[in-house]
Parts: structure tokens; C-alpha cells; sequence
């Protein structure tokens, strides 16, 4: 039967009308209750906006050296333009223009950020005064991943090194043994 187009009900009339098959008892029950239409295509599912999307593209388009910027995809901390929108968003809620409202946020982050500086010199220099290890300097996320690199190939080459020179050792004794054999 899988010849023939169309569903059960329709396979089973077609070869009744032929006389090919008598009236099956189940051709009541599934006539009361057809079988639904295949879906042909399931509908494309609509790309998800959120209200700080534009505002993120905005940012990205004035300071695209933040596309560079590495984070924490495990992290809890957004990317910085994220961050950025929201406020942005915040501030347009409570009734500020949109122009406004960005660089409101922009002279935030800027205030943010040189305060963090300051406050990273100043426990650098009480450090140095009180004669304690200052402070390990910040790191981008991409020098903390080149350094924990660095430290694997610097352990790998001396692995390397060992086995070389147990290598060479070895050959060493080889040859002593060959020499003594040879002048016996």
C-alpha cells in the first residue's frame, strides 16, 4: 500500500472502490476521527530581540575595540557593553533622551574606571610603605592565559629535556658496553 498517496482512510476507500478489499471493521472509528496533515515545514523560529540589543550594537559601533575585550564565559559578569546598555536603559526608563542617557553612562564608566586605577595605586604605594609585596599588577584575560601557557611548555620542555638526557645516558652505556665487548 505505501504505492498509493494519502493516508490510511484514503488507501483503505480507494482499494474498497477497487474491490480489491471488503469494508474493514476499524473504517468506522477512523472516519469519525481522521488522521491530521503531516506539517510539511515547521515555522523558522523568530530571532530573540531584547530591549538593550540596539544599544549594545550602538556601543560596539563607537568603541569597537570592545568586541576584543576577553570575558568569562563561565562568569557571572556580562561584557562590559552589556553592562553599558543596561545602565544606558536605566536611565532612559526614568525619562532621560536617549543621547543623554549615553553619555551620562559614558562619564560614569569613565569615573568607574579611573577610581578603580586610583585605588589600585594607592594600595600599591601603602604596600611599598608598609614593606609588604605589593599588589600583583592587572592582567588582561588573554596574558593570564598566555602565562598559564607559558608555565605548561616550560614544564613540558623540561620534561623533555630528562628524557633526552636519559636518552643520551643510555646510548652512553650502549657504547661503553660495546667497547668492552670488543676488546675481549
Amino acid at each position: 500500500m505505501s504505492f498509493m498517496r494519502g493516508n490510511l482512510l484514503q488507501k483503505a476507500r480507494l482499494l474498497m472502490r477497487g474491490g480489491i478489499v471488503d469494508t474493514p471493521k476499524w473504517l468506522d472509528a477512523l472516519s469519525k476521527v481522521p488522521p491530521q496533515p503531516k506539517a510539511r515545514r515547521c515555522p523558522k523560529a523568530r530571532r530573540i530581540e531584547l530591549a538593550e540589543d540596539p544599544l549594545v550594537e550602538s556601543y560596539y559601533a563607537r568603541h569597537p575595540e570592545a568586541k576584543l575585550q576577553a570575558y568569562r564565559l563561565q562568569g557571572f559578569d556580562p561584557p562590559v557593553a552589556r553592562r553599558f546598555a543596561w545602565r544606558q536603559l536605566e536611565l532612559m526608563q526614568q525619562g532621560m533622551a536617549k543621547r543623554q542617557a549615553r553619555d551620562a553612562v559614558e562619564a560614569e564608566f569613565v569615573r568607574t574606571e579611573q577610581e578603580e586605577e586610583e585605588r589600585a595605586v594607592q594600595e600599591w604605594r601603602r604596600a611599598i610603605r608598609e614593606g609588604r609585596q605589593p599588589p600583583a599588577a592587572r592582567v588582561s584575560a588573554v596574558e593570564a592565559v598566555q602565562e598559564e601557557e607559558r608555565a605548561h611548555m616550560l614544564a613540558g620542555l623540561e620534561a623533555l629535556g630528562a628524557q633526552m638526557e636519559a636518552v643520551a645516558a643510555e646510548a652512553e652505556v650502549e657504547a661503553r658496553a660495546e667497547r668492552g665487548s670488543v676488546g675481549r
